[in-house]
């Protein structure tokens, strides 16, 4: 389907309603196609969860205990031994 542009601004939503049921749009000015009407991809679905990290990583019972912090802090304890504020 080929149409003006001046009758495709009267026209817009039925031109687009077209293109979504799988027509080809173009768009013509003064005879020559310039532009083509096409159905926008889907949008993609939103992301729940940890994001990019969300099957990159296992969390084990216990992760977020105050025992696991202490193990942390021990593991860094040097840190404040050479570095004393």
């Amino acid at each position: 389907m080929e149409t003006g542009i001046r009758e495709a601004k009267n026209n817009l939503s039925k031109l687009v309603e077209a293109a979504l049921e799988g027509q080809e749009v173009f768009l013509t000015n003064r005879g020559k196609r310039v532009a083509r009407i096409i159905p926008a991809p889907p949008s993609p679905a939103p992301k729940n969860g940890r994001g990019m990290f969300k099957h990159k990583g296992n969390l084990y019972p216990g992760w977020d205990s105050p025992e696991e912090d202490k193990k942390i802090e021990d593991m860094f304890e040097f840190l404040h031994e050479n570095n004393p504020e």
